[in-house]
């Protein structure tokens, strides 16, 4: 039986692990683990955010992460992660997924459908929390962009190497 500080890591419907809680402190320092990613204890089957769980916080929390691309400070008035923040999900036109999808968007807050496929979403969740419940819905190559308009992140999922390419150099030097 694993101990309760072994972990499991959730990327893209794929469960990694179990680590050790160095290994996940060592990820944190690495940009390899953030805040938002989705984990649970060894064997358990609730995934959720890594800063729900006491002995991840604890070095998330301390700034031992290193963050991905350039850092920006806070604006006075953006809120924090758990607050309400507005989103623009954007899926592709030709897989229908936006139709297909709708019913867990309106699970996951306000939301309604601004074309074919964008829809505006008022929720509670991550950027990545918002990818992640949707990805579990989508065909493996049917791709989804989100935009969290109120905090300034995005998160993509599923499109290929030349796109993925170009919005990493655009989204993260902006």
């Amino acid at each position: 039986m694993l101990a309760t500080d072994n972990w499991c890591i959730k990327v893209a419907q794929r469960v990694y692990g179990p680590y050790t809680q160095e290994q996940m402190s060592a990820f944190a320092s690495e940009g390899r683990l953030s805040p938002s990613s989705l984990v649970a204890p060894a064997g358990g089957r609730t995934w959720r955010e890594a800063r729900a769980y006491p002995a991840l916080s604890a070095f998330l929390e301390r700034g031992q992460t290193k963050p991905f691309g350039k850092s920006t400070e806070r604006k006075g008035g953006v809120p924090s992660e758990g607050e309400l923040s507005n989103f623009v999900v954007v899926f592709d036109v030709a897989s229908g997924a936006a139709g297909r999808l709708a019913p867990i968007l309106s699970e996951l807050g306000t939301a309604f459908r601004l074309t074919d496929n964008v829809w505006a979403l008022a929720t509670t969740q991550s950027v990545t929390g918002v990818k992640n419940a949707l990805v579990t819905h989508l065909q493996a190559r049917e791709a989804v962009f989100v935009v969290d308009c109120v905090r300034g992140r995005t998160v993509w999922q599923n499109f290929g190497p030349e796109t993925h390419s170009k919005l990493t150099r655009s989204w993260i030097k902006s």
